[in-house]
């Protein structure tokens, strides 16, 4: 029974056998120990060394023999701590890997002003607060119109928008915040500017690509990303300029 339950908690069989063998002699050699665990001899070497390692025995030189001697059992309960400890380390990562694996994920590729604000109706339909990072104005540009109808929309549902904005934009975008009280703002330096932007919205993620001619947007259905997608948004949100 004590064998089985010392493997239940991690050890091999070999390793129970020899700590059990070792636990009853107190000290003992390796030959010793080899009798009285029924382990081979040359396996037995590899478990001792295995078990000192775990910080279950300890090894000493006596009369020119090296002896071995067993360590307080409750070594054992720090031994599984441990191990609850580095597998707790890596839990968040192995959760969220699960998550993704399970999460049902759609991507939706929409081309042109009309078919860009498919996409701002689908956000509309997530009714939550609307994150927006890298805006420079282009979007307004590209969408004329459409952009004031999708504003009003958002307003009747009563949801705000946090962006996080370019600094060469500040000024319009401050007197929109004095227009428009469900609207924040920070700003990023210029010389982070990209062409491209992110909103994100409920568990929607929204890559806008505003090329003239030519605006695009890919929008991705996946709650974990866009949690992550949050997070982020979080640190840059804590560390732009109001």
């Amino acid at each position: 029974m004590k064998q089985d339950i010392l493997m239940k908690a991690g050890l091999t069989k070999n390793e129970s056998k020899v700590y059990l063998a070792l636990l009853d002699l107190k000290i003992a050699t390796a030959v010793e120990i080899t009798r009285k665990a029924g382990v081979h001899r040359v396996n037995c070497y590899d478990v001792l060394e295995r078990l000192r390692e775990k910080g279950l025995i300890s090894s000493i030189m006596k009369a020119k023999k090296r002896v071995y001697e067993v360590a307080d059992p409750k070594q054992l309960m720090t031994l599984i701590k441990e191990k609850e400890e580095a597998l707790n380390e890596i839990m968040p990562a192995l959760q969220q890997e699960f998550k993704l694996q399970r999460t049902e994920q759609k991507v939706y590729h929409f081309l042109g002003p009309e078919g860009v604000m498919q996409a701002y109706f689908m956000i509309l339909e997530q009714n939550s607060t609307l994150y927006a990072m890298g805006g420079s104005g282009l979007n307004r540009k590209y969408l004329k119109h459409r952009h004031e109808l999708f504003d009003k929309e958002r307003r009747k549902k009563g949801f705000g928008i946090k962006g996080l904005y370019y600094e060469s934009v500040r000024e319009s975008k401050e007197a929109e915040m004095v227009r428009d009280t469900t609207l924040e703002f920070r700003f990023l330096p210029d010389k982070y500017k990209t062409l491209c932007m992110v909103d994100f919205c409920g568990n929607l993620v929204l890559n806008l690509i505003p090329i003239e001619n030519n605006i695009m947007a890919i929008v991705i259905e996946n709650k974990v990303l866009a949690d992550t997608y949050r997070k982020m948004f979080d640190f840059m949100w804590d560390n732009a300029k109001k």
